[in-house]
């Protein structure tokens, strides 16, 4: 009788230790084809984190680059689409003077800014009213360039 329960123990033991190894391998499999391991899951929220921390700064930097839009003359004034919108467009529109602001370098950070949008939409599946915001016109008063919405009708 002892033989035959220390059988029985046995035999629960080692199918204990192969249900443990069809675990582990099944962890791995959904590892392998989810892509990412906890530790990288883990990591994602940190990224997340970065990625709009930059997205801040850079909408700083922009708008400190363009600061007062000052110019002499309507031909000196621009206006830059900034950003993604989910469903498409511009998350804004902003007038800039070429007399004050290095296009080049402000073009820089407004494609970084972009692009850091796209990855942040498409990483949280952002939705959007999916309005669209008219493209303003340009003015100069008092000697600034600014970004008038139009008239409606």
């Amino acid at each position: 009788m002892v033989k035959g329960l220390s059988a029985i123990a046995l035999l629960v033991l080692l199918s204990g230790c192969v249900d443990a190894e069809q675990v582990d391998e099944t962890q791995a499999d959904n590892v392998a084809q989810n892509g990412a391991s906890a530790a990288e899951q883990a990591m994602e929220p940190a990224a997340a984190a970065m990625r709009n921390a930059r997205i801040a700064a850079l909408d700083n930097q922009i708008r400190t680059m363009v600061g007062i839009p000052r110019a002499d003359s309507l031909d000196q004034c621009r206006l830059a689409e900034v950003g993604k919108r989910a469903c498409g467009g511009p998350e804004y529109y902003i007038a800039y003077s070429t007399q004050v602001t290095d296009e080049q370098a402000m073009q820089k950070l407004i494609t970084e800014y972009t692009q850091l949008r796209v990855e942040h939409i498409q990483a949280t599946q952002e939705m959007s009213t999916c309005e669209v915001i008219p493209r303003p016109q340009l003015t100069i008063e008092n000697g600034i360039c600014r970004a008038t919405a139009l008239s409606r009708m």
